[in-house]
């Protein structure tokens, strides 16, 4: 990496036109330096038009534009998502020659803890062996493995489920806590209550990919996992009570949460591993890379408000 006397780290974001990305704009307002470049190659959302940032369109299927487009840059970081069709590794597997030729040093590369939905182990550590099921966490996991033979330093990050303003994530649970009657909200907690449910906010993801980006000394290729994990209070039951205080229902006298064994019953009958119910991923390397670690429970609770902002409280 430059030395940080002599100048600031360049930094170029390839795609990130979702939530996640833009929450990371917002991310870099106390930052010491912004990504100097965009490249997007499908959408180009308005809020990207705030005249800090060069915006440039590529043809990802054109590796001389992209590589003309990455020159110059310290850091790449790489917000690109598969959809499980397999265009994404296509692309990786053509834009591998401009990546080695284009001078980055680092590459920081998002992707996802689905990559483990098969594993039978029910503690997760950088080190446990990937068993992607569906399509979509095979082709994660095709790509991080090209990626890491593409720079001289890549970080990839596995993010846990990140929700937030914009995404998906939590948006059902909080519809049916605004729709749904009382016996079917205490039968989900019933059964699902004591389930681990692997949330990151968008903050701490934002958070780990800024720090990340600005660290001036080499850290070395590595995988991170990145969720809220280590967070007790993690789980079904936990989000279901913020929702419920956000959206005004009562769910006193519902009911507690069914055995576990039964939960694991369900789960087998359907084909999955029974230890995905209380499976935790390890936050010891994201802990050791200092990567900033937002309080859970705050930021459930501040999400769970806005939502039953924008749905309706129940009753109205």
């Amino acid at each position: 990496m430059p030395d940080e006397h002599f100048r600031e780290l360049r930094t170029v974001v390839l795609g990130g036109t979702g939530f996640v990305g833009q929450a990371f704009a917002r991310g870099w307002a106390n930052a010491s330096a912004r990504p100097s470049r965009y490249l997007l190659h499908r959408s180009h959302p308005r809020w990207l038009n705030s005249g800090e940032t060069e915006i440039q369109n590529v043809d990802l299927n054109d590796p001389a534009q992209v590589l003309d487009a990455l020159r110059g840059h310290d850091v790449l970081i790489n917000l690109l998502r598969p959809d499980g069709s397999g265009w994404y590794r296509g692309v990786v597997e053509k834009l591998r020659p401009s990546f080695q030729e284009s001078g980055i040093t680092r590459c920081i590369h998002a992707s996802s803890i689905d990559v483990y939905s098969g594993v039978e182990e029910r503690y997760v550590r950088e080190d446990t062996r990937p068993q992607p099921v569906a399509a979509y966490e095979r082709e994660h996991l095709a790509v991080e493995s090209l990626i890491r033979g593409s720079f001289p330093e890549t970080i990839v990050l596995r993010f846990g489920a990140v929700f937030g303003p914009g995404g998906r994530n939590l948006v059902s649970l909080a519809e049916e806590m605004r729709h749904a009657p009382s016996w079917k909200i205490a039968l989900r907690r019933s059964l699902y209550g004591a389930r681990r449910m692997h949330l990151v906010s968008v903050e701490a993801a934002v958070g780990s990919l800024v720090h990340l980006a600005l660290h001036r000394k080499p850290l070395g290729s590595q995988l991170v996992l990145v969720t809220d994990d280590h967070d007790p209070n993690n789980n079904f039951a936990f989000v279901q009570d913020r929702l419920a205080a956000a959206f005004s229902r009562s769910i006193q006298g519902l009911g507690g949460t069914a055995p576990k064994s039964l939960l694991k019953f369900l789960l087998r009958l359907r084909g999955l591993p029974s230890q995905s119910i209380d499976r935790r991923f390890s936050h010891e390397r994201a802990a050791e890379l200092g990567l900033p670690s937002e309080a859970f429970p705050d930021r459930l609770e501040k999400y769970a408000v806005q939502l039953a902002a924008t749905i309706g409280r129940y009753g109205e």
